[in-house]
């Protein structure tokens, strides 16, 4: 009677028995394939499935699409089956790395340090943090809450109640104002540094040049009856000193808009004053007192014919 074929053992094997999966023929046999001859006696390329190869090294399907997905052997057909060079497989010796290590869930204990860094947080949440732009230059950009919790690796409640209760948003305002006032007096003195380091350069280029313009007069380099030079730098260190000479004149010309808006004031005044306010006087009313004034002048100057005039109405 023949002798049953013991039953492999299930389960994961022993270091001693080695894996079940040759890994080497099963990598060829996914990228390479296999020759197969045919009926006609030619020989042709068959690649076969994951179920073939499971069932002739004797695996679970899974582990061979496992294989297959982790190193890329579908990839690497066909690759190799357009004509390039198919990468190497890693060498079954080597191990994978080992994950980082997660960190426990829950409150941590007092002896390890606390699951949120409170002074990279409210840093963060306060002032922000500094980016380099392409150009060169730099900016300020705050992150979300979520952005924080998954850089420090906590939930985004945490983050967020950590905000509220130290006041972190009212403290970024606060931090924006004050760093805007001494970015402004920090410009302000620099500014005025630089304007008194140049007035300072200036006036001692113009005290060199007087004293050499001095110098070359009395060895009588210069000409005497000529000097413009002199009186130009003269008037040059006057004028950086803030003197008299510093004085500018100021040219007043008319323009369309100022005329224009001169004539609108005109004529507003025009409809808003009377004519008594004007000055103008009625042609009518003075030419009626000028007769008046007239015939009174007559009867003083001829009273007979004013005493005639008046009988000859009387009898009339």
């Amino acid at each position: 009677m023949a002798q049953k074929k013991p039953l492999r053992k299930l389960g994961r094997p022993t270091k001693a028995e080695g894996p079940r999966l040759p890994h080497d023929e099963v990598d060829r046999l996914l990228v390479e394939g296999e020759e197969v001859p045919t009926t006609r006696g030619r020989v042709k390329r068959r690649f076969p499935s994951l179920r073939e190869l499971a069932e002739r090294f004797g695996v679970a399907h899974s582990a061979v699409a496992k294989y297959a997905q982790q190193h890329d052997c579908l990839g690497r057909r066909k690759r190799l089956l357009a004509g390039q060079q198919p990468a190497e497989p890693p060498a079954p010796t080597e191990a994978p790395p080992p994950p980082p290590p997660k960190r426990k869930t829950g409150r941590p204990r007092k002896s390890e340090e606390p699951a949120l860094p409170r002074l990279e947080l409210d840093r963060a949440l306060v002032f922000g943090d500094v980016k380099t732009l392409p150009d060169g230059s730099t900016m300020t950009s705050y992150a979300s809450y979520r952005e924080l919790a998954e850089r420090f690796g906590v939930a985004t409640s945490l983050v967020a109640n950590y905000a509220k209760e130290h006041n972190c948003l009212r403290r970024r305002e606060e931090a924006k104002t004050r760093i805007a006032t001494k970015a402004d007096a920090k410009l302000i003195e620099l500014r005025a540094t630089a304007i008194a380091v140049s007035k300072d350069d200036a006036l001692k280029m113009i005290d060199g040049y007087l004293l050499g313009f001095e110098e070359a007069l009395s060895e009588g380099r210069v000409r005497v009856d000529n000097p413009t030079d002199f009186n130009t730098m003269v008037r040059l260190k006057e004028f950086v000193q803030g003197g008299a000479d510093s004085r500018q004149e100021l040219h007043a010309t008319f323009s369309l808009e100022g005329l224009q808006a001169r004539h609108a004031q005109a004529l507003r005044a025009a409809r808003e004053t009377t004519p008594a306010e004007r000055g103008e006087v009625d042609a009518e009313a003075e030419s009626s007192d000028e007769d008046t004034e007239v015939s009174k002048s007559t009867d003083e100057e001829h009273p007979d014919t004013a005493t005639s005039t008046s009988a000859k109405d009387e009898s009339r």
